[in-house]
């Protein structure tokens, strides 16, 4: 259950932020809560790829994310400084406002990275991509 809320907090504070300074985005806050909060599905991608019994799904297996381990693999597709870099240049680019969503992507990467004690360039996806999205590569 922490695991679900962990990053709601920050998420949060950055929605608060923007709708203080921007006013109500109803679309802007959609956006930071998929990006800054519900990234995490992408560990059901994950689960999803490397369980080989694709028939079972183990919600134990899942939910203690002991499937990394398991398999050996880390995807988390979403879990990207390629897609916060992406994000930022569309700030300027196209919608200002997506500011508050990469910061929102940015600070659950910054977040996950201290927490989860993985090596320096984990939370690239090139990196993971060009070590064959090897456990050994992303955790210390």
């Amino acid at each position: 259950m922490i695991k679900l809320i962990e990053h709601l907090p920050t998420t949060i504070f950055i929605i608060s932020a923007f709708i203080l300074m921007e006013g109500v985005n109803v679309n802007i806050i959609f956006y930071c809560l998929l990006f800054g909060w519900l990234i995490d599905l992408d560990h059901l991608i994950d689960f999803i790829i490397l369980n080989k019994k694709k028939d079972l799904f183990n919600l134990n297996l899942f939910l203690s994310g002991s499937y990394f381990q398991k398999f050996q693999k880390i995807y988390i597709f979403l879990h990207s400084y390629e897609i916060t870099v992406l994000l930022f240049f569309s700030s300027i680019l196209i919608e200002q406002n997506i500011f508050y969503v990469a910061l929102a992507h940015f600070f659950h990467l910054i977040q996950d990275q201290i927490l989860n004690k993985v090596k320096y360039f984990s939370y690239f996806f090139m990196y993971r991509l060009l070590n064959n999205f090897s456990i050994k590569a992303v955790c210390k």
